[in-house]
């Protein structure tokens, strides 16, 4: 019987782990829009894209992330995520929110897009979108 030894075990458990492919929160007055470069400062925008290698790239809204996407649509990711007006802070899969445009949304590129997680801020007079139809959406860059 091959008696492994425990260390070399535990360094295989430690790599593997170490290796996994996750989002980072964003750091709000502290990270950096990978695609305008602008500060992350409102909590309820943001977006993140984290490739199947683990790199994260990180965007102060959604309409800075839709066109780094177009452009670089030949990348695997592993998450596809934006932080939803409704709840502040918190990124979720772009799959399950809702989007909408309105001055309503003061979001930081000027778009006025917002993400949405809760019904509840379903707003009359309001035409949502879902992420099939914001990822093929044309942002001009400010």
């Amino acid at each position: 019987m091959d008696k492994t030894p425990l260390w070399i075990v535990a360094l295989c458990i430690f790599i593997a782990v170490s290796c996994s492919v996750k989002p980072e929160p964003i750091a709000f007055g502290e990270d950096h829009c990978t695609y305008c470069r602008m500060n992350i400062a409102d909590p309820k925008f943001g977006a993140e894209l984290v490739t199947a290698k683990g790199k994260v790239f990180k965007f102060d809204a959604v309409e800075c992330m839709v066109p780094y996407l177009q452009k670089n649509s030949a990348v695997d990711y592993s998450h596809v995520l934006a932080i939803a007006y409704d709840e502040p802070g918190e990124l979720k899969p772009v799959a399950n929110l809702k989007f909408a445009f309105s001055d309503r949304y003061k979001s930081p590129m000027g778009g006025n897009l917002a993400a949405l997680h809760q019904s509840t801020l379903m707003e009359d007079g309001l035409e949502f979108l879902d992420w099939q139809q914001v990822k093929v959406h044309s942002f001009k860059k400010h």
